[in-house]
């Protein structure tokens, strides 16, 4: 494929020489191209793409062949490998003397000997076609450097950086490269942007782990975090949405069925969330602290219910063997000497809650309970 190419409107800074080519390649891009890579945003993607190349067709300068193909680099680690693949095609065609392109058949003439540029295309193909993660050794390496730093206490910052972002999206890019590297990278991610990161930093906690998700969808903890944090910061389609894309397996983990019971309180759906709950309390079964945590947040929504003024939400068991027997013997009595436990009491009319006199209707209606026998 022949062609003139239009070289990118920026100025790359030199390369440093310590990094592995294709990082290299990928440094010289903007930083907020970087991280638009890992949050794969196709619009953003595209509006770069286009503040980068000029309009007007010209010859590349010197630089301009490392440049295309940082940016062909990007497009594959943002899950675009069909974009990405067009440009490099077009980088050969008009550079042929870089034999980017691995003739495979040996149906072109000569042109060129591959050099280093050449190397990443190979390395890179390799990769991104199914063999072993040895097929990109200098970003592994790269990454190991990385893991003592990780258990810094603030060592969690380096892996939110562009360019950190830039690494783990070559390194996840391929179909199934998550599952191949899970053991060497998720318990040292989980340390570092865990529980605590989580807190106090939930916005780049969510920035890290919802890219993460996208390219793992396998990994628990990604997909848990990812759906908790867009919980908490108001984003419930895209928490519902993570959910949903649960895999079977991750659909028999507790906490995945807690947070969309929490999920659906906050949308006000009380009966969806007391079952979200009995499923999470199933799946728990075995995990006695976890069960009673489980039971615990659930009589609170029970309550929250009821002390806002709606209807009685009960609806199945509670997991609680005792509660359940007491609940049914409670609702026999009430029925068979007509007291109505559900119905609305006036002390809940009007916006402002009375604590004194909603407990003053408890006690009279345990009272009527107890003379009746």
């Amino acid at each position: 494929m022949k062609g003139s190419f239009t070289p990118l409107s920026y100025n790359s800074p030199p390369l440093e020489e310590q990094l592995p080519l294709e990082m290299q390649l990928l440094a010289a891009l903007p930083p907020e191209w970087l991280t638009s890579c890992w949050t794969a945003q196709a619009g953003t993607l595209q509006q770069l793409l286009q503040r980068l190349l000029q309009s007007s067709p010209q010859e590349l300068q010197p630089e301009g062949p490392q440049q295309w193909l940082g940016l062909v680099l990007g497009l594959a680690a943002a899950g675009q490998p069909e974009l990405a693949d067009g440009l490099l095609l077009e980088l050969d065609g008009g550079q042929p003397q870089l034999a980017l392109v691995p003739d495979r058949w040996g149906l072109w003439p000569a042109t060129g000997v591959p050099g280093p540029l050449a190397s990443v295309v190979q390395r890179w193909l390799a990769w991104r076609h199914g063999e072993s993660a040895e097929a990109v050794p200098g970003l592994l390496s790269l990454w190991r450097q990385q893991l003592a730093a990780l258990q810094e206490p603030e060592g969690w910052r380096w892996l939110v950086q562009p360019q950190a972002l830039a690494l783990l999206s070559l390194l996840l890019a391929p179909a199934g490269a998550g599952d191949q590297l899970r053991e060497e990278l998720e318990p040292p991610m989980v340390q570092a942007v865990g529980e605590a990161v989580l807190e106090r930093h939930p916005q780049e906690a969510l920035l890290f782990w919802s890219g993460i998700n996208q390219r793992c969808p396998s990994w628990d903890f990604a997909r848990l975090k990812t759906a908790d944090l867009c919980l908490a910061s108001g984003q419930w389609p895209r928490s519902a949405a993570v959910l949903a894309a649960a895999t079977e397996g991750q659909r028999l983990n507790p906490w995945l069925h807690d947070i969309g019971a929490r999920l659906a309180m906050a949308q006000g759906r009380p009966a969806d969330a007391l079952r979200c709950w009995e499923t999470a309390i199933a799946a728990a079964s075995g995990d006695g602290e976890l069960v009673e945590l489980l039971r615990q947040r659930r009589r609170e929504a029970e309550w929250e219910v009821e002390l806002g003024g709606g209807a009685t939400v009960l609806t199945g068991p509670s997991g609680d063997a005792d509660l359940d027997r007491f609940a049914a013997r409670l609702e026999e009595v009430a029925q068979r000497f007509g007291v109505v436990l559900s119905q609305k009491s006036e002390v809940l009319d009007g916006e402002d809650l009375d604590p004194e006199g909603f407990r003053a209707f408890l006690d009279q209606a345990s009272g009527r309970l107890a003379l009746a026998g």
